[in-house]
C-alpha cells in the first residue's frame, strides 16, 4: 500500500496520547503541526480522529493556532463526524431521554460521578453533578472548565428537561469502570456501545467509561470519512495510542499504536512508534508525506 503508486491516503490522527501528553500539554507542538500540514500537501486527506467533542478539539485548534476549515473530524469516538467540503456534519448518533436516564442511574449505582455532554446543537455543554468527585475527575473537569468551558453543575441529572445528548460518562478507578460497563452492557445491550479507555491522567490507575448511541466508534467514523472521500479503507492509515483505537485499527488498512500504548493495543496495530514525548506520531506523517509509508510489505 504505497502512497505514490495508488494516490491519496486517508490519515487518522487520534489526538490524546497520540500528538497530544495531555499530562503536561494542552497545546499542538510544532512539529506536529508542521507534520500534518505536510501530508496534506503531499495530496492526502488527514483527519482527527478523537474522543472530544466539538467544543474542546476547535479549543485546542484555536490554542494551537491551527486550524484548517476543512479539517475532517471524527469526534467523540465516532458520535459525531465532520468532513466533505466545505465541512459539514456527516452523522450524528444521538441517545435519547429515557437512555440518558437509565445510564445516569447506572452510574449512580456503581458509586460513579456521570457527566453528560450535550449535542452540538445545545452548545456541547458538559453536565455534571455536585457530588464528591475523584481527584481525576476533578483534575479534568477544572482544566476542561479552563481551557474550553461550557460546563454545568447540577444537584440532579435526571431533574433536568433532557431529549437528546451524545455522551455519558466518567471516570474512575478500573474496577469500578469495569463493573459499571458490564451492568450497562447487560441491562442495555444493543442500544449503546460502552468504550473504556485509559485515562492519560493518575498513572494509569483510572479509566474512562463511555456510553454512546450503539452506532459509535472510531472505526465506523473512519468509514464514513472514507466514503465521502472516496478514498477505500484499505488506503487509510490509522494512528493512536488507547483502547478506544482498536475499532479504528481494524477498520484502517494499516494501523500504528504508540510506544507506551497498553499492550492490547500494541498488539492490534501493524507496528509501534515512538513515544509521544518523542514525536512518534509526527515521525510516521513525515514519512507518509515523504512518500515512504506505509511499507509495501507488513
Amino acid at each position: 500500500m504505497s502512497a505514490t503508486q495508488n494516490g491519496s491516503l486517508l490519515v487518522a490522527v487520534d489526538v490524546d496520547g497520540t500528538l497530544l501528553n495531555t499530562e503536561f500539554e494542552d497545546v499542538l507542538g510544532s512539529r506536529e503541526i508542521e507534520a500534518m500540514n505536510a501530508v496534506r500537501a503531499a495530496g492526502h486527506v488527514l483527519a482527527l480522529c478523537t474522543g472530544r467533542n466539538l467544543n474542546s478539539i476547535v479549543g485546542l485548534l484555536e490554542q494551537s493556532r491551527w486550524d484548517p476549515e476543512d479539517l475532517p473530524m471524527v469526534l467523540l469516538n465516532g458520535a459525531v463526524v465532520w468532513g466533505g467540503r466545505p465541512r459539514r456534519k456527516l452523522s450524528c448518533n444521538i441517545l435519547v431521554q429515557q437512555q440518558i436516564l437509565e445510564l445516569v442511574c447506572l452510574f449512580r449505582e456503581h458509586d460513579t460521578v456521570p457527566m453528560v455532554y450535550g449535542t452540538d446543537d445545545d452548545g456541547g455543554v458538559l453536565h455534571h453533578e455536585t457530588r464528591p468527585l475523584n481527584d481525576i475527575l476533578s483534575r479534568y473537569i477544572g482544566n476542561r472548565r479552563q481551557t474550553v468551558g461550557a460546563i454545568l453543575a447540577c444537584d440532579d441529572l435526571t431533574a433536568l428537561a433532557w431529549e437528546q445528548a451524545l455522551e455519558v460518562g466518567t471516570i474512575d478507578r478500573e474496577d469500578k469502570v469495569r463493573a459499571l460497563s458490564a451492568a450497562i452492557a447487560k441491562r442495555m445491550d444493543g442500544q449503546v456501545k460502552v468504550i473504556n479507555t485509559r485515562s492519560l491522567l493518575g498513572g494509569g490507575q483510572y479509566y474512562w467509561a463511555e456510553a454512546f448511541h450503539a452506532d459509535s466508534d472510531k472505526g465506523k467514523g473512519l468509514k464514513i470519512l472514507a466514503a465521502e472521500c472516496g478514498i477505500p479503507t484499505a488506503r487509510s492509515v490509522a494512528i493512536g495510542d488507547n483502547y478506544n483505537d482498536l475499532d479504528m485499527f481494524a477498520a484502517a488498512g494499516f494501523s500504528v499504536a504508540m510506544a507506551g500504548s497498553p499492550d492490547e493495543v500494541k498488539a492490534s496495530a501493524d507496528m509501534v512508534t515512538g513515544p509521544v514525548d518523542d514525536g512518534g506520531a509526527a515521525e510516521i506523517l513525515e514519512k507518509i508525506a515523504a512518500g515512504d509509508f506505509p511499507p509495501e510489505e507488513r
